[in-house]
């Protein structure tokens, strides 16, 4: 999810990445995550009061928060629930049990929560440090660079205990304000013997004194804290009467038991101390303790174990008791821990950057100038803008006063420097250059400078003015040596620009001439481009129309033998098909004749037999035969056809015992055809039987291939999923690295600009040195020029 801007998802990554870069990953990882939502979970719990016999108790009512706090803590719902609304009580060997009402098992349960935040927070620092803590080094000493975000003075309505730290840290950091701005021009001015600004201005030492000092609040809140019975009203009581002789208190009479006020540097605030008490012991609840050490978590565990034994190792006697009992104490941590920083701080170097909100509304290009200039009034910079006004911001030795600004006399007549001490001299001088002038301090109207022992302190103002008068001496120098050299440029300037203008005007000619040379020749080629385009028509449809005869002629030389082909090829058929009829005619004409002869033998064999019949009588003993001679001609004749006939015939059969023959060794040859068929498909049945159980064996190989083949695909996409992820890992390390390599590269883009700027800045401030040394060479050249003119001419 996206929200202003930012992608929820791109920053965890980026939070994992960073806790894994300082060592927490994996289990400590997940235990810093788990008690960060043990965290949200507490808030989760809900109260509600109850009555049980008069008594005002207090149950949870979020019985689900409760079941998951239960599980990420790993301690019993009972135990929880218990060390939440009751607190177990020893007094002289007897236990007690109290039940708490709502409120105050609510505050326990926050107590709890801030604690488990606090300790979380102080284990990721620990962890940090101790990985960013250098090693190896031989010297043992490490130099820091650090960035102070300092509390910003706070003041409201009702100021309770935290205003009272966040102010009192305030105090202490204006203190070092004071001490590395003011306190040393204080000791330079007195040694100097120089009248010193009024430095209780910005001096808040009386401050502090009533905040940390033997008797001071702190002591006596810490006291009240130990105290048996101690209160906020009785805390206030003693305040105000051991600290009675400080100014910075304020005792009104209008406050009531629990108020009282201190004059901070900034501004004065009137405090609450009710619950000062409570939130400075900021103790929890043994029983919430104890609950806490029972945890499943190590973090939490391990932790509050820790703050356990803290807590049991101030169990003594005596003084140790007292001083183990104020140890604990939030006031007595933060002054430790403030203290321990200020030691920190006075060994480095330090520099001040003071921020300014400039309106309440955070709108920008809005500026609310009563809200910018209280925060300027709380920040004390306006008290140190006064007294910056009134001390003496510039500095110069005698030597240099006199060297700088000792020719400057010549503009006073009455002005003699031959008393021959430096620093008369120098005063002479500074009061006929700074004549008129003053300066308005706390004591009035004073002159601009002071003389000390060794140098002359100059207030706001004043050595510009010297400076300027100066400059003015300089400038009306220069400007002569400017007049002859901007005569001198100008001349030079003029003939560049005639030679310039000579130059340009030819160049102009050249141009005018070549462009109309270019227009020429465009035109020329113009008009060669129209006639080549005629000419080119004019041959072209003279080509077309000549290939349009050409395609016409072919056409007809085509046209013209395919028309006379079809014709003869017509009469060819007519032809055949006449002479086809005429030989089927003459084939016709002799099976007719044939026919006939037939049909007429048969009529004659016919007729024969039916003469014969009639010839033929039958007498009383036998048959008699009367032949006629015709018969017997016509039966020889009969014979001799049938002769032919049977001549005829047996050539038919002659010729179909041929063929049958023929048939029959056709058939022979189709019967060892098939006989070699069949041998061939018994050996193919034999063959196709080797070659099903082949297949068979195959195909079971096969299918064993075939699992293979899947057990190795599942097991290469598992891999390949592996290598997907390794690869996504892989590549979204690189875009990191590549996100550092590119902030790196803008980086120092960024200083590269920055060096060149500052380069720029100090080749520049060079610069304009060595013209104003080169100014002063020639402005002192200039002066001993005019003093020889002036000695020769007195000579």
């Amino acid at each position: 999810a996206q929200e202003h801007g930012f992608d929820s998802g791109e920053e965890w990554i980026e939070t994992v990445d960073a806790l894994s870069t300082f060592g927490i990953k994996g289990d400590a990882f997940f235990d810093v995550m788990r008690s960060l939502c043990i965290i949200l979970q507490l808030g989760n719990l809900t109260f509600e009061p109850e009555v049980v016999y008069g008594e005002e108790r207090s149950s949870i009512s979020s019985i689900e928060a409760l079941a998951k706090l239960s599980t990420l803590m790993g301690v019993p719902e009972s135990e929880i629930e218990t060390a939440m609304t009751k607190r177990f009580m020893i007094t002289r060997g007897e236990e007690f049990t109290i039940s708490l009402k709502d409120t105050e098992a609510r505050d326990g349960c926050d107590a709890l929560a801030k604690e488990i935040y606090a300790r979380v927070f102080d284990y990721l620092v620990r962890n940090i440090n101790e990985c960013t803590e250098p090693k190896g080094s031989a010297g043992g000493f490490y130099g820091t660079i650090s960035l102070l975000d300092i509390f910003g003075f706070e003041s409201f309505q009702v100021n309770r205990f935290e205003q009272l730290c966040i102010n009192y840290a305030n105090e202490r950091l204006q203190q070092k304000y004071v001490v590395d701005n003011f306190r040393a021009i204080k000791v330079e001015y007195e040694e100097e013997g120089i009248n010193v600004f009024d430095f209780s201005l910005i001096d808040n030492s009386d401050v502090m004194d009533l905040l940390e000092g033997k008797m001071g609040l702190m002591v006596q809140l810490n006291e009240e804290c130990v105290r048996p019975n101690g209160g906020d009203e009785s805390f206030v009581y003693k305040l105000k009467v051991v600290c009675s002789d400080s100014n910075r208190l304020i005792q009104d009479n209008l406050h009531r038991p629990y108020e009282f006020g201190i004059r901070h540097y900034a501004a004065p605030i009137k405090y609450d101390a009710r619950k000062f008490i409570e939130r400075n012991l900021d103790k929890i609840p043994n029983d919430l303790l104890k609950c806490a050490c029972h945890s499943a978590n190590p973090l939490i565990r391990q932790e509050f174990q820790r703050l356990s034994d803290s807590l049991k190792e101030g169990q003594s006697t005596g003084l140790k008791k007292r001083s183990a009992a104020t140890k604990h104490l939030v006031a007595t941590k933060f002054r430790s821990q403030l203290t321990s920083l200020m030691s920190i701080i006075e060994e480095s170097r330090t520099r001040y950057i003071r921020c300014v909100k400039p309106n309440k509304v955070m709108r920008p290009r809005t500026l609310d100038h009563a809200h910018t200039v209280s925060q300027l009034e709380s920040a004390g910079l306006v008290t140190a803008i006064v007294i910056s006004r009134e001390s003496f911001p510039n500095r110069l030795s005698y030597d240099v006063i006199m060297e700088r600004f000792k020719f400057l006399t010549y503009k006073y007549a009455d002005c003699q420097l031959d008393t021959g001490d430096i620093k008369q001299d120098s005063e002479i001088l500074l009061s006929h250059l700074l004549a008129g002038i003053t300066a308005d301090t706390h004591m009035g109207r004073v002159r601009p400078f002071a003389c000390g022992k060794t140098k002359v302190y100059f207030r706001v103002g004043a050595l510009e003015r010297i400076e300027t008068i100066r400059q003015e001496y300089y400038a009306e120098r220069a400007i002569q040596l400017q007049t002859w050299m901007r005569s001198l440029q100008a001349r030079i300037h003029y003939l560049i620009m005639k030679r310039g203008m000579i130059l340009l005007e030819s160049q102009i000619r050249c141009y005018l001439v070549r462009r109309s040379y270019k227009m020429k020749l465009k035109c020329a080629l113009i008009v060669q481009c129209f006639i080549r385009r005629v000419l080119a028509k004019l041959e072209y449809l003279r080509r077309r129309n000549n290939h349009a005869a050409t395609v016409i002629q072919t056409r007809w030389r085509v046209i013209k033998p395919r028309r006379e082909f079809r014709a003869a090829h017509l009469a060819s058929i007519r032809i055949q098909s006449i002479a086809r009829m005429t030989i089927c005619k003459k084939i016709y004409a002799a099976k007719k004749k044939e026919r006939d002869a037939e049909h007429a033998m048969e009529s004659r064999m016919t007729m024969m037999q039916q003469n014969f019949d009639d010839a033929s009588t039958v007498g009383g003993g036998g048959t008699v035969f009367s032949v006629d001679e015709g018969l017997l001609e016509e039966v020889e004749t009969m014979f001799e056809f049938l002769r032919k006939e049977i001549v005829v015939l047996r050539k038919k059969n002659t010729k179909l015992k041929r063929e049958l023959a023929e048939s029959e060794a056709e058939k022979r040859e189709m019967f060892n055809h098939a006989s070699s068929t069949e041998h061939a498909f018994a050996l193919s049945k034999i063959r196709s039987e080797q070659l099903t159980r082949n297949n068979a064996q195959l195909t079971e190989n096969a299918n064993r291939f075939k699992k293979e083949i899947s057990k190795l695909k599942t097991e290469l996409k598992t891999q390949q999923y592996g290598h997907e992820l390794q690869l996504r890992e892989m590549r979204h390390e690189f875009d990191m690295a590549l996100e550092r390599r590119d902030a790196e590269v803008k980086t120092l883009e960024t200083k590269l600009q920055t060096t060149t700027a500052m380069h720029k800045r100090e080749v520049q401030l060079i610069t304009d040195d060595a013209e104003r040394t080169r100014e002063e060479n020639y402005a002192e050249i200039m002066r001993l020029r005019e003093e020889i003119t002036r000695t020769q001419d007195s000579h």
